[in-house]
């Protein structure tokens, strides 16, 4: 039986801790008491991730802090220091410490600079917190230059909520609501808002703001006495954000503006805004690694949320990577790890090389791989471990799982083993069957190719080669593509026709994910890139132009529109949890040095 235990939280933490310890070997913190996963605050269940430890001669609590900022409102400001975090929550603002679990996946906030006479309590994996009793006292109006402003003055700080949904604003607040502000709909109009309607539901009030348009609320916490200032204003441009996260990995959210070509009246914007959430990654800096990741780690069958695949492999932070075929679940782009190609390029296009010395190049990579006979006859392989199906032979090893099912009907499937043929015989139709993929060789699946077939009679010696295009490719353990190359040295360099993307691919808009170097050897940008407020997305040629704002030198377009996922921490930073579609593969960024896989089966 679980026993509670309640405990008041009270008093400040100083700012102690030594970045470097983050990443060496010691221990990152003291071992916790007790941990879990689910918060209920004020009797909501939440999913968070929560540590109780001790601290010396008393009790600490810390909290993911992505929970914070959106159950509580914790405002989380510019931060140069990785072993804490600047926030405000009805205060000026102020240094909390901040301490992550191991192997490092989470970022946990000390709660206890601004959680004064919380109450919690501890059942099993779930903390319960309980806020002091808070009344909103008044809520006052007025008109700001072209737009509104609302103030909301409380008996004490509470937790608070922003949902937004097209112009409609709910501001949802801990606290109960005085006699004097009347329930039910205002509609006195403003310079941006249609109609305001509060609802009480006993500890919980809900302010329902309708706005003359979409528009992203700016949202400030004051105290003494505490008050929430929300500001309506279609010009509104959210503050940059620039956070240290761990040494070597920042976190940074932005407005990149380009210019509009297209404005011809004062009505026309004349310039567009896109948001831009990225990570900024130091490769260089010891412990820090990135690799590629996939959804199953038993092949290369099966997709998953970025979320779920970024937390398997244990990464701390994480983007969405190559294109990959939704119905097979199947990758159509090149993946190498370790010197390991977990699935080859189709087509000639863009991908991004590194090794762990921080060292990284990106180009148009041309990939060719061939057998040769005993008789010096060489057959090209139109496919490496891919779900990309056209006539030729392609190649399947162990890397693509155990066992191979036909993707096209009257396959002919030729077992290797040890650089000579086994066996060779006929595939059923697509989808049905199990081809044994033999540990020690591999599978070549003849489509439409008789002649080729002729050629890899049981018995048969063969040996493979594998050559790239530049060459650099060769030099280095991991690759992932994907396409088209942005920039190089610079320069757009964009051609969707070089790469055979089809039109209208080359000008649509669409959330956009990329990956770019600096100028800085090691640095690498992970970035998604999302509509500007009036609900313009991004094109490619857009989409070079704000990596080259941002410091880009070279720049890949990744899989885009509903894969553009960026996650750090146990959170998706650029999206809702119910608005993220399932990926194929990814980036993963690691604070150790991950696994590594078997570098056997390979030419």
């Amino acid at each position: 039986m679980n026993i509670p235990r309640y405990r008041i939280l009270t008093g400040l933490i100083s700012s102690a801790t030594v970045a470097s310890l983050l990443i060496a070997d010691a221990a990152i913190s003291l071992p916790p008491v007790e941990q879990g996963n689910t918060i209920q605050l004020n009797g909501q269940p939440w999913t968070g991730r929560w540590i109780r430890r001790n601290d010396r001669d008393k009790q600490s609590i810390f909290l993911q802090d992505d929970w914070l900022s959106g159950a509580i409102g914790l405002d989380m400001l510019d931060s140069n220091r990785a072993g804490q975090q600047k926030v405000k929550w009805f205060s000026s603002p102020l240094f909390t410490e901040a301490t992550f679990d191991r192997p490092i996946q989470h970022r946990y906030l000390d709660v206890r600079p601004v959680a004064r006479f919380w109450r919690t309590e501890v059942e099993g994996s779930t903390l319960k917190i309980f806020t002091p009793d808070s009344t909103l006292q008044a809520l006052r109006r007025s008109k700001q230059a072209n737009g509104d402003r609302i103030v909301f003055e409380l008996s004490a700080p509470t937790p608070w909520q922003i949902q937004q949904q097209g112009t409609t604003i709910n501001l949802i607040l801990a606290a109960d609501l005085a006699p004097s502000i009347p329930t039910g709909v205002n509609t006195d109009k403003g310079n941006s808002i249609e109609a305001l309607e509060v609802q009480n539901r006993g500890k919980q009030t809900v302010i329902r703001i309708q706005s003359t348009e979409v528009m992203e609320p700016e949202v400030e916490t004051l105290g003494d006495p505490a008050r929430i200032i929300l500001t309506l204003k279609p010009d509104y441009v959210p503050p940059d954000v620039d956070i240290l996260w761990v040494p070597g990995l920042r976190r940074k959210q932005q407005i990149v503006s380009l210019p509009n070509p297209l404005a011809k009246s004062d009505k026309d914007p004349k310039s567009f805004r896109f948001s831009v959430i990225s990570l900024v990654v130091d490769l260089k800096q010891q412990g820090l690694t990135m690799r590629p990741i996939w959804s199953n780690p038993a092949g290369m069958l099966g997709t998953s949320s970025l979320r779920a695949m970024a937390e398997q492999w244990k990464a701390i932070a994480a983007i969405n990577g190559g294109f990959f075929n939704r119905d097979r679940q199947l990758p159509v782009g090149p993946i190498k790890f370790n010197n390991r190609w977990m699935a080859g390029p189709v087509l000639t296009r863009g991908a991004i090389a590194w090794n762990n010395k921080g060292e990284v190049f990106i180009d148009r990579l041309v990939f060719n791989e061939e057998i040769v006979t005993a008789e010096k006859k060489p057959i090209r392989l139109s496919n490496l471990n891919s779900g990309y199906v056209q006539k030729g032979m392609a190649r399947y090893t162990p890397a693509w799982g155990t066992n191979y099912i036909p993707l096209t009907d009257n396959e002919v499937l030729i077992t290797v083993q040890e650089e000579k043929v086994v066996s060779q015989f006929k595939g059923e139709k697509a989808g049905q069957g199990q081809i044994p993929i033999p540990n020690n060789g591999y599978l070549l699946v003849a489509r439409q190719v008789p002649e080729l077939v002729a050629q890899l009679k049981p018995n048969v010696q063969i040996r493979g080669r594998t050559s790239f295009k530049p060459v650099d490719f060769g030099k280095y353990p991991n690759i992932l593509g994907a396409g088209p190359l942005l920039l190089k040295n610079g320069t757009v360099v964009l051609d969707t026709k070089l790469e055979q993307f089809r039109p209208p691919f080359d000008k649509q808009g669409a959330s956009r994910s990329a990956i770019a170097t600096t100028k800085e050897s090691g640095k690498v940008i992970l970035a998604t890139i999302h509509a500007t407020p009036e609900g313009i997305l991004p094109s490619l040629p857009q989409t070079a132009e704000i990596l080259k704002k941002m410091g880009a030198v070279n720049a890949l377009n990744l899989d885009g529109g509903g894969s553009t996922t960026l996650f750090l921490g146990g959170s998706i930073l650029n999206r809702s949890l119910g608005n993220i579609g399932p990926v194929h593969n990814g980036l993963g960024v690691f604070v150790r040095e991950p696994e590594k896989p078997n570098n056997s089966n390979q030419f």
